[in-house]
């Protein structure tokens, strides 16, 4: 799965191999542990899904595994663009997989447990654990891209990609309205992840066409809701919330003019 939503979140760069992968090279490459990573972000998320609202401390287990396979895949990605270009104070920050892998580790260490939040990252790791197993995994166990089960994955990341990387978008708005009511009603420990979403969703608006186009379907659902209220006070305040959105929407956290989304 790749977007300006996740431009650099492929896979990672995949070593000069034979034609017929061997296995133990294959998994002693860092691209296994990025594909373990993704792997462990999903069973992780089906156990936490399958304790909430029975033990507490399970879930909380569970959460922390699935962001802890969100910190190893995005940290390989890190890790190798670091290699390859050092470290650079003022492009890191641009950097898709920077932003991803810091609000991860923002989530592991505060832990809002909100299964909301581990949306998106869920949608990453599926279309890249379909990918890995079809291209690199599935081939060193000697079944063919051509095999029926190849074949369906290819297709269904090709028929899913597009509209998974719009979802994705909106998702990511939604969960940073929701973490921001989440302080509206003093819930502990809600403060610093509502900041660090609120700081990653303002460097997706800049350098995402797919962010944006998200933020603007948000906020004309608001404003079909607030006109059909009727209530001229409850307009003017959503006309004043939004000029404060707007005039923060045009401030630069990274310097750059906003890039056109691929």
């Amino acid at each position: 799965m790749s977007n300006s939503n996740t431009s650099n979140t492929s896979t990672p760069r995949k070593p000069a191999t034979s034609a017929a992968p061997d296995l133990v090279c294959i998994v002693q490459t860092l691209q296994f542990t990025w594909f373990v990573g993704h792997v462990v972000t999903l069973v992780s998320l089906a156990f936490f899904l399958s304790y909430v609202g029975m033990f507490r401390n399970a879930c909380a287990f569970w959460y922390k595994a699935a962001l802890f396979g969100v910190v190893e895949s995005f940290g390989v990605l890190v890790y190798q663009t670091i290699s390859k270009k050092g470290v650079s104070v003022t492009q890191l920050p641009r950097d898709d997989n920077v932003q991803y892998l810091v609000l991860a580790v923002v989530l592991f260490v505060y832990s809002p447990y909100v299964a909301l939040t581990l949306c998106t990252f869920v949608l990453f790791s599926t279309f890249h654990v379909f990918s890995y197993l079809k291209h690199y995994l599935l081939p060193a166990l000697g079944v063919s891209e051509s095999n029926a089960v190849c074949v369906r994955m290819g297709e269904f990341i090709a028929a899913n990609n597009n509209s998974s990387i719009v979802l994705a978008s909106v998702l990511e708005v939604y969960t940073t309205v929701w973490m921001l009511l989440r302080v509206l009603t003093f819930r502990k420990g809600s403060l610093v992840p509502f900041l660090a979403y609120a700081v990653f969703l303002k460097l997706r608006f800049e350098k995402s066409q797919f962010t944006r186009n998200a933020v603007k379907s948000v906020e004309l659902k608001v404003d079909d809701v607030v006109n059909m209220s009727c209530q001229p006070a409850l307009k003017d305040n959503w006309v004043k919330v939004k000029g404060v959105f707007h005039r923060i929407g045009a401030i630069s956290l990274t310097g750059e003019s906003r890039q056109k989304a691929t």
